[in-house]
């Protein structure tokens, strides 16, 4: 794998339009991605797969600790709305807050 020298910049490819610039500046290594850029930790102890994959997994493993985030994405939940059990198959059913609101007007 490559090592970034301090003060150096590189383009690395990634999934944007635009290639994502990876740098070494003040012993901070930094990706322009969104990824890197959200995280939500320090900036000298954020990766990205794109520094990962320049520098290698051991290298950034030693650089952050051995904190290494996941780098596989958890399936999306449905977002289809769920139908309660108890009212399945009823045609006519209204919701105990509608006709409590009816009931009072």
């Amino acid at each position: 794998m490559s090592e970034l020298a301090e003060g150096q910049t590189v383009e690395v490819r990634g999934s944007a339009a635009r290639p994502y610039q990876l740098k070494h500046l003040n012993g901070v290594y930094s990706c322009s991605c969104p990824a890197w850029r959200d995280q939500s930790r320090p900036i000298d102890v954020r990766t990205c797969k794109h520094l990962r994959q320049y520098r290698g997994e051991a290298a950034e493993a030693a650089r952050i600790g051995g904190l290494l985030p996941a780098t596989t994405v958890a399936p999306a939940k449905s977002t289809s709305p769920q139908i309660a059990s108890s009212f399945a198959g009823r045609s006519n059913w209204a919701s105990p807050t509608l006709t409590s609101r009816r009931a009072r007007v």
